[in-house]
């Protein structure tokens, strides 16, 4: 049986994972967020917040994206 070598450059894995994933990354991974619990929800009505204030300014406004 015979080798071929091959002349393409070896996969590069663009996913974050144990290998590229920085120690800070990894230690915010440590926390568990469930969608039920009261400090998730306040998160991301938080973050909703911020986003409908840096997108419109114009009064009754109703953002509306995908969610998980």
């Amino acid at each position: 049986m015979s080798k071929k070598s091959s002349t393409r450059p070896p996969y590069i894995l663009l996913t974050p994972g144990p290998l590229s994933t920085s120690p800070a990354v990894k230690q915010a991974m440590l926390r568990d967020w469930c969608t039920w619990d009261d400090e998730y929800k306040e998160l991301i009505q938080n973050i909703r917040a911020k986003l409908v204030q840096l997108a419109t300014t114009a009064p009754g406004f109703r953002p509306c994206w995908p969610r998980e």
